[in-house]
Formats: C-alpha cells, sequence, structure tokens
C-alpha cells in the first residue's frame, strides 16, 4: 500500500516536471509528498525561481540597454544635425562672405563639443556602472575638501551673484574614500546648482558628521523644482522640462553620475526642495571609515 502510494506521488511529481519542461515557468510544484521525494520538489521550486527571477533582470538589462541607446541616440541627433547642417552650407558655398562662413564654423565647433560632452559622460556614467569599477581609497578631511570647492568655484560664483558658505560640524571630518570620485560628485551637484538654481543667492556646502555617518549637503536657495520631478532626478538623461533649453544644456546624466559613485562609497543621495532651499543629501555610512 504504501509502495503504491510512493508510485502515486512519484508519477504526480513527474506529471508536474512535464509541465515546467514544456516551457510554463510560471508553474510551481503544489504538492506535499514524502520526505525525500519532497527536497527534489523544493529544490525544482527555487530552480524555477531563480531562472524567473534572472530572466526578468535580464530582460530589465536588456530594456535599459535600449532605453540607454535610445536617449543616446535623441541627444546626438540634435547637434549632430546642426553640424552637418552648417558644414553643409559651407561645402555648398551658401555664404556671403567670410564672415558668415567663421558665423557658421562656429556654431558647427559648438555643437561638436556637445556631443564631446554628452559621449565623455556617458563613457564616465559607464565605467563607473560597471561591477569592476574600484575605489582607490585614502583617508581624507570632508571639510577641507569642500573649502577647496568653494575655492575653486568661487570665481563662477561671484559671476552669478550667489556666495558659497561651507559649515562643518565638527570643523574637521576625516573619513575614507576616493576624493577623485568624490569631487566630481560635488562637482557635478555645484554645476547643478549654477544651471538651475534660478535666483539663488546662496550656495551651502554642509557637512555633519554623527555617531552613524557623516552627512554632506549641497543646497541653494534659488527656484524650487517641481515635486513631480524630484523622484526622477537621478534616472539617466532625465531634465526638468523647464531646464531644456540652449542656455543650460547638459547632457542629463550628471545626478546619475553622481548617485552611482555615492553608492561605490555605501553612502545614499537624496534631494529635497522647496520655496527655500533645494538641497542634495547624502550619507556616508561610519563603517569602513
Amino acid at each position: 500500500m504504501i509502495k503504491t502510494y510512493r508510485q502515486f506521488e512519484v508519477y504526480k511529481v513527474e506529471s508536474e516536471l512535464i509541465q515546467i519542461a514544456a516551457g510554463d515557468l510560471n508553474h510551481k510544484i503544489n504538492l506535499k509528498v514524502n520526505k525525500r521525494l519532497q527536497s527534489i520538489v523544493d529544490s525544482v521550486n527555487l530552480l524555477v525561481s531563480n531562472t524567473n527571477k534572472h530572466i526578468s533582470e535580464q530582460k530589465k538589462s536588456e530594456d535599459s540597454k535600449d532605453e540607454l541607446i535610445a536617449n543616446v541616440s535623441h541627444d546626438l541627433r540634435t547637434p549632430l544635425t546642426s553640424v552637418i547642417g552648417y558644414l553643409g552650407l559651407i561645402e555648398g558655398q551658401n555664404f556671403e562672405d567670410i564672415g558668415q562662413i567663421l558665423k557658421y564654423s562656429h556654431i558647427a565647433y559648438n555643437k561638436s563639443l556637445e556631443m564631446q560632452n554628452l559621449v565623455n559622460s556617458l563613457f564616465e556614467y559607464a565605467n563607473v556602472e560597471q561591477a569592476t569599477s574600484k575605489l582607490s581609497v585614502s583617508t581624507f578631511d570632508m571639510t577641507q575638501m569642500l573649502d577647496q570647492l568653494s575655492a575653486d568655484f568661487e570665481l563662477e560664483a561671484n559671476k552669478r551673484g550667489m556666495e558659497i558658505i561651507v559649515k562643518s560640524k565638527p570643523e574637521k571630518i576625516m573619513m575614507s574614500g576616493d576624493t577623485e570620485k568624490l569631487g566630481r560628485v560635488f562637482n557635478n551637484l555645484i554645476t547643478n546648482a549654477f544651471k538651475y538654481g534660478k535666483g539663488a543667492t546662496h550656495l551651502w556646502l554642509e557637512a555633519e558628521k554623527t555617531p552613524e555617518d557623516v552627512i554632506v549637503r549641497v543646497a541653494n536657495n534659488g527656484q524650487s523644482i517641481p515635486q513631480g520631478s524630484l523622484s526622477h532626478l537621478f534616472d539617466r538623461f532625465y531634465r526638468v522640462e523647464d531646464s531644456r533649453n540652449k542656455e543650460t544644456g547638459g547632457t542629463g546624466l550628471g545626478l546619475a553620475i553622481a548617485q552611482s559613485m555615492v553608492k561605490l562609497h555605501g553612502g545614499t543621495i537624496s534631494v529635497t526642495s522647496d520655496d527655500q532651499r533645494t538641497a542634495f543629501i547624502i550619507h556616508f555610512p561610519i563603517s569602513g571609515q
């Protein structure tokens, strides 16, 4: 009797396996059988679950690549069309004098720089996103880094009528990290504040050390970011609609690069914005510092 029942169990499991083998990877074996056979059932269910997870991740990766290609193609098409158009005017001798030739070539040159900037940013993003990307870690003073950034951007801030204010608590914050990559993070955030913080009079670079982490804020009191855009700011190629103009430009990769570099350090970055301040807030964990 027991032998017959176990044969029946095997038959049921075989039937379930045939359905999975036929390609139904959404199927799960919902059977309670003897202990020995149950371990096989559980292993098959785990295998199917992991396979589905892998397929899902692969599809997500492929969709992401397709999106990346589409965005790059879109952002390259406009300046490339301008370059071809203006050089075509010169090539076809559709100009009145040397001044017009210089005007056309100047526009083509600037559009070429836009494409170069996009390609460079794209390579930088791809490199930092690679699983093999490594940090060149050293010990440094975060307060000193912010002071240096303030000095580096002082002239640009003055041109824009902005004052850079550095605050640190305590006055010296020693931590470990890749200073080159972190410098790139803060450069992107400060440049972002200059470009999109319309009407800002102050730019704050603030650092604070708590028992759990080091918190760095890059904030300005310029025009706020629409609430509906906040959750998308770190998406590749995303730009707030009002920022899509010739004056600000940008590749839409700066904040994505910053986020990737912060993640490499085990940290997180977020943004808040209201009528008083727009602030990018970075948390670096104390562990490993």
